[in-house]
Protein backbone atom coordinates (compact mmCIF):
# COMPACT_ATOMS: atom_id res chain seq x y z
CA UNK A 1 0.00 0.00 0.00
CA UNK A 2 1.81 3.30 -0.64
CA UNK A 3 2.03 6.36 1.45
CA UNK A 4 -0.85 8.92 1.63
CA UNK A 5 0.72 12.18 -0.13
CA UNK A 6 1.25 14.64 2.78
CA UNK A 7 1.80 18.01 1.75
CA UNK A 8 4.64 20.30 3.64
CA UNK A 9 6.51 23.90 3.84
CA UNK A 10 9.20 24.49 2.30
CA UNK A 11 11.77 27.40 3.64
CA UNK A 12 11.84 28.79 -0.14
CA UNK A 13 12.69 32.54 -1.80
CA UNK A 14 9.34 33.99 -2.86
CA UNK A 15 8.54 37.08 -4.71
CA UNK A 16 5.00 38.49 -5.31
CA UNK A 17 4.84 40.62 -8.70
CA UNK A 18 1.81 42.78 -10.15
CA UNK A 19 1.22 45.25 -13.02
CA UNK A 20 0.80 48.96 -11.54
CA UNK A 21 -2.24 50.53 -12.56
CA UNK A 22 -3.91 47.11 -13.68
CA UNK A 23 -7.83 48.48 -13.25
CA UNK A 24 -7.32 51.65 -15.02
CA UNK A 25 -5.53 49.46 -17.89
CA UNK A 26 -8.84 47.21 -17.77
CA UNK A 27 -11.29 49.95 -17.72
CA UNK A 28 -9.59 52.01 -20.14
CA UNK A 29 -9.87 48.92 -22.47
CA UNK A 30 -13.61 48.33 -21.56
CA UNK A 31 -13.69 52.04 -23.28
CA UNK A 32 -12.02 51.44 -26.21
CA UNK A 33 -9.10 53.57 -24.76
CA UNK A 34 -5.71 52.68 -24.14
CA UNK A 35 -4.60 49.92 -23.98
CA UNK A 36 -6.99 46.69 -26.26
CA UNK A 37 -8.15 43.61 -24.57
CA UNK A 38 -5.93 41.93 -26.66
CA UNK A 39 -2.92 43.78 -25.24
CA UNK A 40 -3.72 43.33 -21.96
CA UNK A 41 -3.63 39.55 -22.13
CA UNK A 42 -0.10 39.74 -24.04
CA UNK A 43 0.77 41.82 -20.61
CA UNK A 44 -0.19 38.82 -18.64
CA UNK A 45 1.85 36.63 -20.57
CA UNK A 46 5.05 39.06 -19.80
CA UNK A 47 3.59 38.77 -15.99
CA UNK A 48 4.72 34.92 -16.13
CA UNK A 49 8.23 35.69 -17.47
CA UNK A 50 10.16 33.90 -20.56
CA UNK A 51 11.00 30.82 -18.66
CA UNK A 52 7.21 30.08 -17.12
CA UNK A 53 8.09 26.29 -18.08
CA UNK A 54 11.09 26.11 -15.86
CA UNK A 55 10.89 21.92 -14.74
CA UNK A 56 11.58 21.64 -18.65
CA UNK A 57 15.50 22.68 -18.33
CA UNK A 58 17.81 23.63 -16.30
CA UNK A 59 18.41 27.33 -15.16
CA UNK A 60 20.65 28.82 -17.33
CA UNK A 61 21.32 31.54 -15.39
CA UNK A 62 25.11 30.58 -13.50
CA UNK A 63 24.74 26.81 -14.43
CA UNK A 64 27.91 25.71 -12.32
CA UNK A 65 26.16 27.40 -8.82
CA UNK A 66 24.73 24.54 -6.52
CA UNK A 67 21.78 23.66 -6.91
CA UNK A 68 19.47 20.75 -4.54
CA UNK A 69 17.00 20.20 -7.77
CA UNK A 70 17.76 20.19 -11.47
CA UNK A 71 14.69 22.93 -11.24
CA UNK A 72 15.61 24.43 -8.53
CA UNK A 73 12.18 24.33 -7.22
CA UNK A 74 10.79 26.88 -9.45
CA UNK A 75 6.70 27.24 -9.42
CA UNK A 76 4.77 30.05 -10.69
CA UNK A 77 1.12 30.98 -9.96
CA UNK A 78 -0.75 33.90 -11.76
CA UNK A 79 -3.70 35.19 -10.45
CA UNK A 80 -5.16 38.02 -12.66
CA UNK A 81 -2.44 40.74 -12.55
CA UNK A 82 -0.07 39.38 -10.57
CA UNK A 83 2.19 36.64 -10.11
CA UNK A 84 4.00 34.15 -6.86
CA UNK A 85 6.86 32.67 -8.09
CA UNK A 86 9.03 30.28 -5.64
CA UNK A 87 12.55 28.75 -5.60
CA UNK A 88 14.86 26.60 -3.74
CA UNK A 89 17.03 28.04 -1.03
CA UNK A 90 20.23 27.93 -3.17
CA UNK A 91 22.87 29.96 -5.06
CA UNK A 92 21.05 28.93 -8.61
CA UNK A 93 17.81 29.42 -6.39
CA UNK A 94 18.47 33.44 -6.12
CA UNK A 95 20.06 34.04 -8.74
CA UNK A 96 17.43 31.90 -10.67
CA UNK A 97 14.08 34.32 -9.19
CA UNK A 98 16.05 37.25 -9.18
CA UNK A 99 16.59 37.17 -12.96
CA UNK A 100 13.08 35.89 -13.48
CA UNK A 101 11.73 38.93 -11.97
CA UNK A 102 14.10 41.08 -13.70
CA UNK A 103 13.07 39.91 -16.81
CA UNK A 104 9.60 40.25 -16.37
CA UNK A 105 10.10 43.98 -14.95
CA UNK A 106 12.01 44.60 -18.41
CA UNK A 107 9.38 42.82 -20.57
CA UNK A 108 6.92 45.03 -19.26
CA UNK A 109 8.96 48.42 -19.53
CA UNK A 110 9.51 48.02 -22.97
CA UNK A 111 5.49 47.59 -23.23
CA UNK A 112 5.29 50.84 -21.35
CA UNK A 113 3.68 49.20 -17.94
CA UNK A 114 4.75 49.45 -14.52
CA UNK A 115 5.42 46.78 -11.83
CA UNK A 116 5.69 46.52 -8.41
CA UNK A 117 6.74 43.34 -5.94
CA UNK A 118 8.76 41.99 -3.02
CA UNK A 119 11.36 39.12 -3.20
CA UNK A 120 11.72 37.41 0.49
CA UNK A 121 12.52 34.30 2.32
CA UNK A 122 10.23 31.99 4.34
CA UNK A 123 7.63 29.03 4.51
CA UNK A 124 5.67 28.14 1.91
CA UNK A 125 3.73 25.23 0.04
CA UNK A 126 3.69 26.17 -3.16
CA UNK A 127 2.18 24.13 -5.89
CA UNK A 128 1.12 25.23 -9.90
CA UNK A 129 -1.94 26.39 -8.62
CA UNK A 130 -1.95 26.76 -4.28
CA UNK A 131 0.50 28.82 -2.42
CA UNK A 132 -0.12 28.58 1.37
CA UNK A 133 2.63 30.50 4.00
CA UNK A 134 3.56 32.93 5.82
CA UNK A 135 6.51 33.52 3.76
CA UNK A 136 3.92 34.30 0.70
CA UNK A 137 2.22 36.80 3.07
CA UNK A 138 5.39 38.23 3.90
CA UNK A 139 5.83 38.74 0.09
CA UNK A 140 2.55 40.26 -0.47
CA UNK A 141 2.32 42.59 2.40
CA UNK A 142 5.94 43.70 1.06
CA UNK A 143 4.66 44.84 -2.26
CA UNK A 144 2.44 46.77 -1.10
CA UNK A 145 4.82 48.45 0.89
CA UNK A 146 7.60 48.83 -1.25
CA UNK A 147 10.69 51.83 0.02
CA UNK A 148 13.38 51.05 -2.35
CA UNK A 149 14.66 53.84 -4.04
CA UNK A 150 12.22 56.52 -2.13
CA UNK A 151 12.64 60.00 -2.74
CA UNK A 152 10.70 60.86 1.30
CA UNK A 153 10.81 59.55 4.07
CA UNK A 154 7.44 58.72 4.48
CA UNK A 155 6.72 57.16 0.63
CA UNK A 156 5.26 53.90 0.49
CA UNK A 157 4.98 51.68 -2.56
CA UNK A 158 7.42 52.48 -5.44
CA UNK A 159 7.63 51.32 -8.16
CA UNK A 160 9.92 48.65 -7.93
CA UNK A 161 10.71 45.39 -7.32
CA UNK A 162 12.42 44.90 -3.54
CA UNK A 163 14.82 42.75 -2.55
CA UNK A 164 14.76 42.35 1.05
CA UNK A 165 17.86 42.43 3.39
CA UNK A 166 18.03 38.38 3.63
CA UNK A 167 17.87 37.86 0.05
CA UNK A 168 20.70 40.52 -0.73
CA UNK A 169 23.00 38.82 1.78
CA UNK A 170 22.65 35.47 0.38
CA UNK A 171 22.74 36.05 -2.82
CA UNK A 172 26.47 37.99 -1.84
CA UNK A 173 27.66 35.61 0.12
CA UNK A 174 26.93 32.83 -2.71
CA UNK A 175 29.59 31.94 -5.33
CA UNK A 176 31.03 34.63 -7.91
CA UNK A 177 29.08 34.17 -10.92
CA UNK A 178 25.79 34.84 -8.40
CA UNK A 179 27.44 37.51 -6.96
CA UNK A 180 28.65 39.10 -10.17
CA UNK A 181 24.90 38.83 -12.07
CA UNK A 182 23.38 40.30 -8.79
CA UNK A 183 25.00 43.21 -9.07
CA UNK A 184 24.38 43.84 -12.94
CA UNK A 185 20.63 42.51 -11.87
CA UNK A 186 19.62 44.59 -8.91
CA UNK A 187 20.87 48.17 -7.55
CA UNK A 188 21.75 48.25 -4.15
CA UNK A 189 19.57 51.14 -1.77
CA UNK A 190 21.09 50.58 1.95
CA UNK A 191 20.76 46.86 3.08
CA UNK A 192 18.45 46.32 0.90
CA UNK A 193 17.92 45.60 -3.21
CA UNK A 194 16.05 46.78 -6.08
CA UNK A 195 15.41 44.79 -9.86
CA UNK A 196 16.40 47.56 -11.82
CA UNK A 197 16.29 46.54 -15.34
CA UNK A 198 17.38 50.12 -16.30
CA UNK A 199 20.87 49.35 -15.76
CA UNK A 200 20.71 47.25 -19.31
CA UNK A 201 19.72 49.94 -21.27
CA UNK A 202 22.94 51.54 -22.66
CA UNK A 203 25.50 50.18 -25.31
CA UNK A 204 29.18 49.18 -23.91
CA UNK A 205 31.66 48.29 -26.41
CA UNK A 206 35.42 47.11 -26.40
CA UNK A 207 38.20 49.40 -27.99
CA UNK A 208 40.13 47.47 -30.84
CA UNK A 209 41.35 46.83 -33.68
CA UNK A 210 37.61 46.27 -35.37
CA UNK A 211 36.60 49.08 -33.31
CA UNK A 212 34.42 51.38 -35.60
CA UNK A 213 33.22 54.73 -34.14
CA UNK A 214 30.38 55.25 -36.53
CA UNK A 215 28.93 52.03 -35.99
CA UNK A 216 28.97 52.52 -32.27
CA UNK A 217 27.44 56.15 -32.26
CA UNK A 218 24.59 53.88 -34.98
CA UNK A 219 24.07 51.05 -32.27
CA UNK A 220 23.68 54.25 -29.06
CA UNK A 221 21.36 55.64 -31.43
CA UNK A 222 19.02 52.70 -31.12
CA UNK A 223 19.25 52.42 -27.54
CA UNK A 224 18.77 55.93 -27.14
CA UNK A 225 15.72 55.67 -29.21
CA UNK A 226 14.72 52.49 -27.29
CA UNK A 227 14.52 54.68 -23.88
CA UNK A 228 12.84 57.98 -25.41
CA UNK A 229 10.15 55.14 -26.47
CA UNK A 230 9.86 53.47 -23.36
CA UNK A 231 9.61 57.31 -21.61
CA UNK A 232 6.44 57.80 -23.97
CA UNK A 233 5.04 54.57 -23.42
CA UNK A 234 4.92 54.87 -19.46
CA UNK A 235 3.68 58.60 -19.99
CA UNK A 236 0.84 57.48 -22.17
CA UNK A 237 -0.42 54.93 -19.67
CA UNK A 238 -0.31 56.93 -16.52
CA UNK A 239 -3.08 59.06 -15.15
CA UNK A 240 -1.45 62.65 -14.70
CA UNK A 241 -4.41 63.67 -12.75
CA UNK A 242 -3.44 61.36 -10.02
CA UNK A 243 -0.55 61.99 -7.60
CA UNK A 244 0.36 58.94 -6.44
CA UNK A 245 0.23 57.66 -10.37
CA UNK A 246 2.30 60.52 -11.13
CA UNK A 247 4.67 60.01 -8.48
CA UNK A 248 5.76 56.79 -9.43
CA UNK A 249 5.58 57.58 -13.01
CA UNK A 250 8.59 60.25 -12.16
CA UNK A 251 10.75 57.47 -10.20
CA UNK A 252 10.89 55.63 -13.86
CA UNK A 253 10.97 58.62 -15.71
CA UNK A 254 14.07 59.53 -13.73
CA UNK A 255 15.83 55.95 -13.99
CA UNK A 256 15.34 56.63 -17.66
CA UNK A 257 16.63 59.85 -17.87
CA UNK A 258 19.81 58.54 -16.47
CA UNK A 259 20.64 55.98 -19.03
CA UNK A 260 19.96 59.20 -21.32
CA UNK A 261 22.57 60.60 -19.50
CA UNK A 262 24.97 57.81 -20.51
CA UNK A 263 24.26 57.58 -23.96
CA UNK A 264 24.85 61.34 -24.11
CA UNK A 265 28.70 60.41 -22.45
CA UNK A 266 29.17 57.96 -24.91
CA UNK A 267 27.81 59.89 -27.92
CA UNK A 268 30.47 62.62 -26.42
CA UNK A 269 33.34 60.18 -25.83
CA UNK A 270 32.97 58.84 -29.40
CA UNK A 271 33.18 62.69 -30.99
CA UNK A 272 36.32 63.03 -28.33
CA UNK A 273 37.72 60.16 -30.24
CA UNK A 274 37.84 61.30 -33.57
CA UNK A 275 38.91 64.90 -32.46
CA UNK A 276 42.66 65.89 -32.88
CA UNK A 277 44.52 65.69 -28.79
CA UNK A 278 45.49 68.87 -29.43
CA UNK A 279 42.20 70.10 -29.90
CA UNK A 280 40.73 68.30 -26.79
CA UNK A 281 43.33 70.33 -24.88
CA UNK A 282 42.58 73.89 -26.45
CA UNK A 283 39.15 73.20 -25.17
CA UNK A 284 40.46 72.28 -21.70
CA UNK A 285 42.15 75.20 -21.84
CA UNK A 286 39.21 77.67 -22.91
CA UNK A 287 35.83 75.95 -22.18
CA UNK A 288 32.77 77.65 -23.10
Amino acid sequence: MSERYSPQFEDKFIAFVDILGWKNHVVAAEAGSGLSLGELLDALKLLRGPQAEFAEFQPTICPMSARKGRDVAFCITQVSDCSIISTEVSAAGVISLVHHCWAIALTLLQKGLMCRGYITRGPIHHEAGTFVGSGYLQALDGEQNVTVFKRRADERGTPFIQVDKAVCDYAKNSDACVQEIFRRLVKMDGEIGGVFPFKTLSHSFMIGPEFDVDREAKSNAVVRKWITDMKAGVRAFVDTTNPRATTKLEHYLFALDEQLGICDSTDQFLQDFQTPIWVLQERRKNPK
